[in-house]
């Protein structure tokens, strides 16, 4: 019995105890709105998401703090035509930087996981040319293909989309 009475007042005593933190809690939440009303308003005070980092290579709407210069690529398009479902097809996008400073492709991405673009990571001086190769997985692939390649450089526009096309049939 002298154990009960105990664990029963340890009980009521943390229940009592949780309500008075929480009324604590709430007068302090209280009092620091009231204080924050009450605080003169600063309105040439920036914003502290003003001050926040962007990546310029993934927002388009930042401003580039490097050189930008310019691409031209031999085509843009390129049509595998009727091919046998099933093979890997290869193709290369030619590009060459038709600007002033060094041309950087950070990335690219595609609409679909067939597909598949690399590119060497080193920067392509002015007058120099590149490459983006593309492998096309056509297994289990049939009727009209159009796959869209979006290439990220520092280039305005910093993207630009190659597209191929096939039209893979099963054979018999």
């Amino acid at each position: 019995m002298k154990y009960i009475n105990t664990i029963l007042l340890v009980v009521i005593a943390i229940a009592l105890g949780g309500n008075f933190y929480l009324d604590h809690k709430r007068d302090v939440a209280i009092q620091a709105k009231a204080e924050a009303a009450a605080a003169p308003k600063k309105e040439d005070e920036p914003s502290p998401f003003d001050k926040m980092p962007t990546d310029p290579m993934h927002d388009p709407h930042a401003m580039r703090s490097g050189p930008v210069t310019t691409i031209s690529f031999e085509k843009t398009v390129h049509d595998f035509g009727r091919i046998e479902s099933g093979p890997l097809y290869k193709t290369s996008f030619k590009f060459t930087n038709t600007g002033k400073y060094e041309l950087i492709v950070s990335g690219a991405k595609t609409s679909c996981g067939c597909t598949v673009p690399s590119f060497l990571s080193k920067p392509v001086k002015p007058g120099e040319t590149g490459d983006i190769f593309v492998e096309f997985d056509s297994k289990g692939r049939t009727g009209q293909q159009v796959k869209l390649i979006t290439v990220t450089t520092n280039t305005d526009p910093k993207e630009n989309v190659l597209t191929i096309k096939s039209n893979p049939y099963v054979k018999n």
